[in-house]
């Protein structure tokens, strides 16, 4: 019940800082509600009037006909665009806020724990219930107040008649149990129904698409989305199954109940104890008592589903705010000592599995660290704990003797920069893909000029305003052209103290990859001063022999590390992996 009053007040209170006027017309709204209910009333008494020639009473009934059907026609009319409005804003108030909420999380989780995942996704299905929250609330007063209206007519004709009530009261019960299954189906479909998008995405990728034709595995893809599409929808039809099933018991019992009241009230009047007209307005009543009963809770059953969107929300301020990390300590500006790994181990949330098991290592200021390994040793994971992307299940990070999750992450971050092996795609011009790395520097064009051509982009994209990306019908690039975009996004960020290149070339040929790694280098020796480290992933040992120091990632841990002519002499993995791979660049006779 607490919760549910929060998501209340936080709906209101959005409403109200995003649209006032809105809100003050969807107040407005039930009490026109009211007056366009006693148009029965009204008839009923125009019906006296005529039988019994009462031109008072016939005037008077139709002004008050003509008024309040008048006024709750215009209410209607007036206030249905305002109502989309207001919807629209609030609705775009709580898209703002779930995507600051998400984008500020310190870490990865929103992207990669499934039950983080799952309450974000039912929040994007939802946006638009969370914007009709207001106008819910709205239905709700102007049901509740009509339900009022319609009863205190009731009791004016025949205080019997309540019963009619009592008979539409297991509308209640089955409003409860509907939304019961509502919700279960919910959360239920809520992970089937994201691989269902994940696959229809598929249908519509470029890249994707090129395999899918090649393999012939298009039949295959429609038919696991199909799938997962039935395994999305069929709780939720199960449930709407059950809310139709117990709908209909509901309708059959009030049915019931209407018969019984209007014999009642004609029996009255054919005996003389009742006007004619109480004829006509038990039968206009007759019809509105199904609604004003069944709608409060047809319209409270809509806004639990509006609360539970905004519980959610109110679930995921309070999970950025549980995982806003208490580093209070400002970066330095400088290494002198370098970072130490002290018995650092870590696994995924939701994992039993370790990534990474009590690795113990010591990166110098201003070395050149190379990372090497087999796909699923760890060497991603490790840039992210680096990073701060996520802090370790076990052990510490320690940057000048300072343990990382004492750090401010924002400040952290700051003295970073990076090309990631998974890199973004920003549909900007080429110049602002490039400008993001360092934003201070957005429209620096000297300085993004410089960071494309020690990335060696400008071959690539000779045109930095050109616009890229289809959606916006621009220049669409190749996956290497966007890499070289990516790495000199790395190098716009002038004072960092750590550098990573996670598989940087990956889409690059070995010349190419040669002639960048030598401008690393040299980048990486203008940030000795400072006791910059960089930090290197790649799968292509000949790339990774100039590096200070090399880690070999196996089993979850180091499995070797020193130079590259210290693990040669040690004629181990190392070594292995190196003499196997130079074996493969030579040519077959």
């Amino acid at each position: 019940m607490v919760e549910r009053w929060r998501s209340v007040v936080l709906l209101l209170g959005t409403a109200w800082r995003v649209d006032r006027r809105g809100c003050l017309v969807a107040l407005v709204e039930p009490l026109a509600n009211v007056l366009g209910l006693l148009a029965g009333l009204w008839l009923s008494l125009l019906t006296t009037g005529v039988l019994d020639r009462d031109p008072r009473l016939i005037a008077l009934s139709v002004a008050g006909l003509v008024v309040g059907v008048t006024a709750s026609w215009w209410v209607d009319l007036s206030t249905s665009e305002r109502r989309q409005v207001l919807a629209d804003r609030v609705a775009h108030a709580f898209d703002v806020e779930v995507a600051r909420l998400c984008a500020h999380l310190p870490g990865l989780d929103q992207h990669e724990d499934p039950v983080v995942r799952d309450k974000v996704e039912l929040l994007r299905q939802r946006q638009g219930a969370l914007g009709r929250g207001v106008v819910a609330m709205a239905m709700v007063a102007k049901s509740l107040l009509g339900a009022v209206t319609v009863l205190v007519l009731l009791v004016v004709v025949h205080p019997v008649l309540i019963a009619l009530v009592l008979l539409a009261l297991p509308a209640v019960e089955v409003a409860r149990r509907q939304q019961r299954h509502r919700a279960a189906a919910e959360e239920v479909s809520a992970a089937p129904g994201r691989l269902a998008r994940h696959l229809r995405g598929l249908a519509h990728d470029r890249d994707a698409g090129m395999e899918i034709r090649v393999f012939g595995v298009a039949g295959e893809v429609r038919r696991r989305t199909a799938e997962a599409w039935r395994v999305h929808r069929a709780p939720l039809d199960r449930a709407e199954t059950r809310a139709a099933l117990l709908a209909g018991v509901r309708d059959t019992c009030y049915a019931v109940g209407v018969i019984g009241a209007v014999g009642l009230v004609l029996w009255r009047v054919l005996r003389g104890q009742a006007p004619a007209g109480d004829v006509v307005l038990v039968v206009y009543l007759a019809a509105q008592v199904q609604t004003a009963v069944v709608w409060p809770v047809v319209s409270l059953s809509a806004l639990g589903g509006t609360l539970r969107s905004a519980a959610r929300v109110q679930w995921l301020r309070e999970y950025a705010d549980a995982a806003t990390r208490p580093g209070v300590t400002t970066a330095p500006t400088r290494l002198t000592d370098g970072i130490v790994l002290d018995r650092v181990s870590f696994r995924y949330p939701g994992s039993g599995q370790w990534v990474l098991r009590d690795v113990s290592l010591t990166i110098g200021a201003g070395s050149v660290l190379a990372v090497v390994g087999e796909n699923g040793a760890g060497k991603t994971t490790l840039v992210k704990l680096l990073a701060g992307l996520y802090l370790p299940t076990e052990g510490r990070i320690l940057v000048d003797g300072v343990d990382l999750a004492t750090l401010d992450p924002d400040s952290w971050r700051s003295r970073l920069a990076a090309a990631f092996q998974d890199f973004a795609r920003p549909e900007l011009t080429a110049a602002r893909a490039v400008g993001i790395g360092d934003l201070p520097a957005l429209d620096d064009t000297g300085r993004i000029a410089d960071a494309m051509t020690r990335a060696d982009a400008t071959g690539a994209v000779p045109d930095p305003g050109v616009q890229l990306g289809t959606r916006w019908h621009g220049v669409d690039l190749s996956t290497g052209q966007w890499q070289r975009l990516a790495l000199a996004r790395a190098l716009m960020r002038r004072h960092t103290l750590l550098r990573f290149l996670d598989e940087p070339t990956a889409s690059l040929d070995p010349e190419s990859e040669h002639a960048l790694f030598e401008r690393f280098t040299a980048a990486a020796a203008e940030g000795r001063d400072r006791g910059m480290v960089t930090v290197l992933v790649s799968h292509r040992f000949s790339t990774v022999r100039t590096a200070d120091h090399i880690i070999v990632l196996a089993d979850a841990g180091v499995r070797e590390q020193g130079t590259h002519a210290e693990l040669i002499a040690a004629q181990s993995l190392y070594a292995d992996l190196y003499l196997s791979q130079a074996r493969s660049y030579q040519p077959t006779r």
